[in-house]
C-alpha cells in the first residue's frame, strides 16, 4: 500500500493568521499521493490555526498558475504550490489579490522525489517564521553597518571582499511572515543579493567582489523546462558532485571569475577544474557571479543528489551559497553551497556562518519579498 504524503495546512506558519481556504495546487498525476490533515494546530503568535475549508487542486501539465488562480482558487485563500517539471512564472500582485498568499515549493528545475517532498514538508513544520524574520532583520542590519563584507574560508586560506553598496543591488528576503498578496518559497529561509531584478539577467552587471572564493559543498544544477535538458543536467551534476569533498577555488575580479584552481591534488579535483573550465569556455556568461545567497534555515539538512530545495540550508549559524548563470538565459543555473565560508564585517564580527548573526541598526536596505524566482 502506497504511503501518502501528509500535508498539514496549519504547519505553514509563514501564512500567519489563516485565510478562509487552504489550497494545495499540485500536478494531476501527483494529487493522489497527498493527504490533507485538517486538524489545525497550535503555533506561536496565532494560537490555534485552522481553515474553514482545505482542498487539493489537481493541475494538468502545461496549465499556468495564472489560470489556476483565476478559475479554481477562492479570493481568500492560502495557496501552496508543489509541481514538478512545471514552469511557474510568478503572478502579478493584481492577480494574486489582497486575499491570497502563495507559497511555492521549488520542485521544477531539479529532480525532486516524493521522499524529498515528504522530508521538506517536515522542514516546513519545524520552521519558525518569527525566528527567521528576526534573524533576517539582524542580518540586514549587520550588512547596513558593515563597511564591507569579507567571505573567508580559513581552512583553505581564501578570502573575498564584497562591497554591499557597490551597485544598485536587489536584496531579496524569503523568510518571515507573508503579507496580503505576497509570495514565498517553502521551506523558507533564503536571503540573497543580485545585480538586478531576480527574473532578469545581464552578464555585464555583476557584484563588487574581489578575491578568492572557496566552493566546497553540495552543488545544485538548475535546468529549464525542456525534457531535452534532463540528461545533460544529470551529467553536469555528476561532474560537479565531488565538490562535497574536494574544494575548488575561484579567483574573482570585479565579480567575474578569472581563474579556477583545485585546493588539493586528489584526482577528483582535476576533474572538477576541467568541468569548470569547459563550462566557462563554452559560455563565458557563467564567469559572472550572479548571486550571493545566504541560507538561514537551521531546521534542515541537505538531501543527497541534485535538489534545489537544499538552497535555504543554514547549517547552525547560516550558510553562504553562490550562484552563476540564470535559466532560461543560460542553459543551466548553478548554485554552490559553501558551508565552510564565514561572512564577517569590517570589524571582524561574524555576520553569517559559524556564529550568531549580529545586527546594529542603521540605514535600511530595501528588500524584495515576492518569490519571483525562475527556478520554481
Amino acid at each position: 500500500m502506497k504511503r501518502q504524503i501528509m500535508v498539514k495546512p496549519a504547519a505553514f506558519r509563514q501564512f500567519g493568521a489563516p485565510a478562509d481556504t487552504f489550497c494545495l495546487v499540485t500536478d494531476a498525476d501527483l494529487a493522489d499521493d497527498f493527504l490533507l490533515d485538517e486538524s489545525g494546530g497550535s503555533h506561536g503568535t496565532y494560537g490555534a490555526r485552522s481553515y474553514r475549508d482545505s482542498r487539493i487542486v489537481p493541475v494538468e501539465a502545461g496549465r499556468p498558475l495564472d489560470s489556476v488562480l483565476t478559475d479554481d482558487i477562492p479570493a481568500s485563500a492560502d495557496v501552496v504550490v508543489i509541481r514538478r517539471r512545471a514552469f511557474l512564472s510568478s503572478p502579478e500582485a493584481e492577480l494574486i489579490g489582497a486575499g491570497r498568499r502563495i507559497v511555492v515549493m521549488p520542485c521544477a528545475s531539479t529532480p525532486v522525489t516524493v521522499e524529498n517532498i515528504r522530508y521538506f514538508l517536515g522542514v516546513v513544520e519545524r520552521t519558525d517564521p518569527s525566528a527567521q524574520a528576526k534573524r533576517a532583520d539582524q542580518f540586514f542590519e549587520a550588512v547596513e553597518e558593515s563597511g564591507g563584507l569579507r567571505f573567508a574560508d580559513d581552512a583553505r586560506s581564501t578570502a573575498c571582499q564584497f562591497d554591499p553598496t557597490g551597485g544598485d543591488y536587489v536584496w531579496n528576503q524569503q523568510a518571515g511572515y507573508l503579507g496580503p498578496g505576497e509570495q514565498q518559497i517553502a521551506p523558507a529561509g533564503e536571503l540573497s543579493v543580485l545585480p538586478i531584478e531576480i527574473t532578469d539577467f545581464d552578464p555585464d552587471r555583476g557584484l563588487a567582489l574581489d578575491g578568492t572564493l572557496t566552493l566546497r559543498g553540495p552543488a545544485i544544477v538548475h535546468a529549464g523546462y525542456d525534457e531535452a535538458l534532463v540528461e545533460p543536467q544529470a551529467r553536469l551534476y555528476e561532474r560537479l558532485a565531488p565538490l562535497e569533498r574536494h574544494p575548488v577555488l575561484l579567483d574573482v575580479r570585479d565579480g567575474v571569475i578569472t581563474g579556477v584552481r583545485g585546493a588539493d591534488t586528489a584526482a577528483p579535483t582535476a576533474g572538477l577544474v576541467a568541468a569548470f573550465e569547459e563550462l566557462l569556455t563554452e559560455d563565458p556568461r557563467y564567469r559572472t557571479i550572479w548571486e550571493l545567497g545566504f541560507g538561514i534555515n537551521t531546521d534542515m539538512r541537505t538531501v543527497p543528489g541534485n535538489c534545489g530545495l537544499n538552497e535555504p540550508f543554514g547549517a547552525t549559524g547560516g550558510a553562504v551559497h553562490i550562484g552563476v548563470g540564470l535559466t532560461p538565459f543560460t542553459r543551466f543555473a548553478l548554485t554552490f553551497l559553501c558551508p565552510d565560508t564565514v561572512v564577517t564585517d569590517s570589524s571582524d564580527t561574524i555576520v553569517l556562518g559559524s556564529g550568531p548573526l549580529l545586527g546594529h541598526g542603521a540605514r535600511k536596505i530595501k528588500r524584495t519579498y515576492a518569490g519571483s524566482c525562475g527556478c520554481h
